[in-house]
């Protein structure tokens, strides 16, 4: 299991999203918690950074989540998210 760390950004767009979407934090902990257990599960986008996409569930209000990050073999860094509106 690796550890998650988040660039400040991310944590600023999760804090300022939190408002509209109650169960924003319950969602942004079960990414993390998933790419600490399989970050290789996200698609490779360039030489360094991978995206993971976290569906939502909007009919119970959560957002998906779209994450752009890098990881070794101890360490998974967040380094933008976007919190979009959940398709049906």
């Amino acid at each position: 299991m690796r550890t998650v760390v988040e660039e400040d950004r991310v944590s600023e767009i999760i804090d300022a999203e939190e408002a509209i979407y109650p169960r924003l934090r319950d969602a942004f902990e079960a990414l993390k918690w998933s790419l600490a257990h399989r970050a290789e599960d996200g698609e490779l986008i360039d030489d360094v950074n991978w995206i993971y996409k976290q569906t939502g569930d909007q009919r119970q209000n959560i957002p998906a989540l779209v994450v752009i990050y890098t990881f070794d073999h101890n360490f998974v860094l967040l380094k933008f998210i976007l919190v979009r509106i959940p398709t049906l």
